[in-house]
């Protein structure tokens, strides 16, 4: 159900969203773009075999996991201090290992993401991947993707790099919001989770979950199921 749909409406082709010409849309992860969420969940219990951690988690297993945000704290949450900062990392850092690995082998971009690129460069509205992962897995990404997406079409790609805390600190938001010289109120994004979702909500900016393929979503009112909703005319 779309709670939105009529919110976001193409008028003499500009894009108009609750009545404001849309300059940017933000697109948060890059499970926003790729479903990548098996992936992840095989690279997490690929690492813990390497560490020779009896641990397996589920597909409920990772459900659940994915309401901590980011990798190092999964692991750290699961842990229940069994495990020291620097032995959690150790495993966090071969789980990105094996992820990138995994994701080289090339993905498809999920429904609506080509058609989304396309109108925006159609319509000179700026496009932004904000994340807070690592370049290399941008770049991993991209590789990916070739087939499908240049990732150079982003006016804008920002990493952990960029800012001082990652998501869910809204600190990204903000930055991408200075990086392009808009109000909160000229943008809208587009999440995978509801922990990412919270940051744009948390800079004021107007926020769709487009859930990953084991996220939870809790009867949230802002979900789409394809991108390119976003884009038809009643």
């Amino acid at each position: 159900m779309h709670q939105f749909y009529n919110c976001y409406q193409l008028a003499n082709d500009r894009d108009i969203f609750f009545g404001v010409r849309m300059k940017a849309i933000f697109l948060g992860s890059i499970g926003v773009i790729a479903e990548t969420s098996e992936l992840q969940r095989k690279a997490y219990n690929a690492a813990f075999a390497e560490f020779g951690l009896d641990w397996y988690w589920s597909i409920a297993n990772y459900c659940d996991m994915l309401k901590n945000p980011g990798g190092f704290s999964r692991i750290q949450h699961f842990s229940k201090g069994l495990l020291s900062d620097d032995e959690i990392a150790s495993i966090h850092q071969k789980k990105e290992a094996f992820f990138n690995q995994y994701l080289s082998d090339g993905v498809a971009p999920r429904p609506g993401i080509c058609e989304c690129l396309a109108h925006c460069k159609e319509n000179d509205i700026q496009l932004g991947l904000i994340t807070t992962t690592t370049k290399n897995k941008i770049a991993t990404l991209a590789h990916a993707l070739k087939n499908y997406i240049d990732l150079s079409d982003f006016d804008l790609i920002t990493t952990k790099d960029d800012v001082s805390k990652e998501k869910p600190n809204s600190e990204i938001y903000s930055y991408a919001l200075a990086r392009f010289g808009l109000s909160a109120t000229e943008v809208i994004a587009i999440e995978d989770t509801e922990v990412n979702q919270a940051a744009a909500l948390k800079e004021d900016i107007f926020c769709y979950l487009y859930a990953g393929e084991y996220a939870s979503t809790n009867y949230n009112l802002n979900l789409i199921n394809n991108i390119e909703t976003l884009f038809r005319i009643d």
